[in-house]
C-alpha cells in the first residue's frame, strides 16, 4: 500500500490498525443486519418488502400501523424481486445479505468515483485502492450512521450513491445520465431534490428537466401502470400520514435534529403539510443564496475541489432543512466529510498543522460532535454540529475563491 511507504514503523501499525478496524466494522454490520433481519417486524427493510407486496396486490402500501411506509412508490417497484425470498429463513436471510451487499458497493463506489474526480485516477477502482486510509478514516467519521443503517436495512446508502452519481455526471456534462440519477435519489427520498439548484446554479439546465420527467416517470407513471389506485394512495400520505408525521416533531424533540423539527418540538408547532413544505423551501433557498453569491458551481471559472465543495455544500442543507430523526439519515455527509477529508489531505501535503487550522478544527469538533450527538440524542450537538459543517463549507468556498483571485489564473 503506497499509504505506508517512508513511514515510522509505530505509524505503520497504526494505520494498519485503524484500516482493520474499519473493515472488520463493516464485516460486523454485514453480518448483523442478516441476523437482525429476522426481528421481521422492528427494521425498516420490512416496510419495504411488506409495502411491496402490497401494492401488487392492489393494496394500500401506506396502511401499516407500525414500521410504516413512508416513501413514494418508486422504492416498491425496486424491491419487489425480494418479496419472492421471504418463504422461508434461508431466503429472507439471503434478500437483506443482497440489500446489505448493495449498500457496501454503493458506498466504496462512491469514494472511488469522488477520488478518481478530485485527483485524476485513472480509475475509481485504483483511487479506492490508493486510499485505503481515508476510506478507513470515512468509515470511521460515519461509523454510528453506518451501523444504525445495517442494523435497520435501511436504502441510505443508495440514495447517497445516487445523488453522488448525479455530480459525477454532471461534472462531465453528461446531463441525461445526471437527471436520471438524480431522479432516482428523489423518487425514493424527496430530499435529494434539492441538488436541482446544483443544476440552475452551473447553467446546465437540461439535466433539471430531464430529472424532473424522469421523477414524474418513477413515482407516478410506471406506479400506475402497476397499480392503478397509486394517486390515491398518494392523497391517503397527504390526508392521513403527513399530519402525523408533523406533528411527530414535538414529541421527538433533539431527537429530531433539523431545524425545523428543533424548532416545531421548542415551540409546540403542529404543521399543516403544505405549510410546513413551504417553510422548507424557503429555508432551503436561503441557505443556498451564499452559493449562488461565489459562482462555485461553474465548471468553466472553478477548480474540480472547488465544484465538489459547492456540491457538498449544498448537501449538507439537506438535513438541517428536511425533518429527520435518525443516525442512518445523515449518510448523505458522507459527500461533505469527502470534502472535508480532502481539504485535510491538502493540509497535510502543504505541511501545514491540522490543529493550528480555524477551518480544520471547526471540521473536527463537528465530525466528533455528531459521534458524541449519537449517544447524547437529547441534547442540540448533533444541530450544532450540522450546522458547523454548513458553515465550514461555505468558509472552505471563500478560502478557494480568495486563492482564486490572488493567483488570477484562470482554472483548467
Amino acid at each position: 500500500m503506497t499509504v505506508l511507504k517512508d513511514k515510522p514503523v509505530w505509524l505503520r501499525i497504526v494505520i494498519v490498525l485503524v484500516i482493520a478496524f474499519a473493515f472488520a466494522s463493516l464485516a460486523l454490520f454485514f453480518y448483523q443486519s442478516i441476523r437482525n433481519f429476522f426481528k421481521f417486524a422492528q427494521i425498516d427493510f420490512t416496510s419495504y418488502v411488506r409495502a411491496s407486496g402490497w401494492f401488487f396486490d392492489g393494496d394500500n402500501p401506506y396502511q401499516a400501523a407500525t414500521r410504516r411506509y413512508l416513501y413514494p412508490l418508486f422504492l416498491l417497484l425496486v424491491v419487489y424481486p425480494l418479496t419472492f425470498l421471504q418463504q422461508s429463513r434461508l431466503a429472507a436471510g439471503l434478500s437483506i445479505a443482497l440489500w446489505s451487499a448493495g449498500s457496501l458497493a454503493a458506498f466504496f463506489a462512491v469514494l472511488g468515483a469522488v477520488w478518481k474526480y478530485l485527483y485524476s485516477y485513472a480509475s475509481a477502482w485504483k483511487a479506492l485502492r490508493d486510499n485505503l486510509l481515508p476510506a478507513a478514516l470515512m468509515v470511521l467519521m460515519l461509523h454510528p450512521f453506518l451501523q444504525d443503517e445495517f442494523l435497520n436495512g435501511q436504502v441510505n446508502l443508495y440514495v447517497m450513491s445516487a445523488t453522488a452519481a448525479f455530480f459525477v455526471f454532471l461534472v462531465r456534462d453528461k446531463q441525461f445520465a445526471a437527471g436520471v440519477m438524480l431522479a432516482i435519489a428523489a423518487s425514493i427520498k424527496i430530499s435529494p431534490a434539492l441538488c436541482l439548484l446544483c443544476v440552475l446554479f452551473s447553467g446546465q439546465y437540461r439535466a433539471a428537466v430531464y430529472a424532473v420527467v424522469t421523477i414524474a416517470l418513477l413515482t407516478v407513471i410506471l406506479p400506475s401502470m402497476v397499480n392503478s389506485q397509486s394517486l390515491d394512495y398518494y392523497r391517503f400520505v397527504y390526508d392521513d400520514v403527513l399530519p402525523r408525521v408533523s406533528g411527530s416533531d414535538i414529541a421527538l424533540g433533539f431527537n429530531q435534529f433539523s431545524i425545523v423539527g428543533t424548532f416545531s418540538s421548542l415551540f409546540s408547532i403542529h404543521w399543516n403539510p403544505l405549510a410546513k413544505v413551504a417553510v422548507l423551501g424557503v429555508l432551503a433557498l436561503g441557505m443556498t443564496v451564499p452559493l449562488k453569491g461565489m459562482n462555485s458551481c461553474r465548471m468553466e471559472r472553478t477548480t474540480p475541489r472547488e465544484r465538489f465543495t459547492a456540491f457538498a455544500a449544498l448537501v449538507s442543507i439537506i438535513p438541517l432543512v428536511f425533518p429527520m430523526s435518525e443516525p442512518h439519515h445523515l449518510l448523505l455527509h458522507t459527500i461533505p466529510f469527502l470534502a472535508i477529508l480532502a481539504f485535510w489531505r491538502d493540509l497535510i501535503q502543504n505541511r501545514k498543522n491540522l490543529l493550528r487550522d480555524g477551518l480544520s478544527l471547526l471540521f473536527l469538533s463537528c465530525v466528533i460532535g455528531l459521534q458524541i450527538g449519537h449517544g447524547l440524542k437529547d441534547t442540540p450537538i448533533r444541530l450544532l454540529s450540522l450546522l458547523g459543517i454548513y458553515v465550514g463549507m461555505i468558509w472552505l468556498l471563500v478560502r478557494f475563491r480568495t486563492e482564486r483571485r490572488s493567483t488570477d489564473v484562470p482554472a483548467i
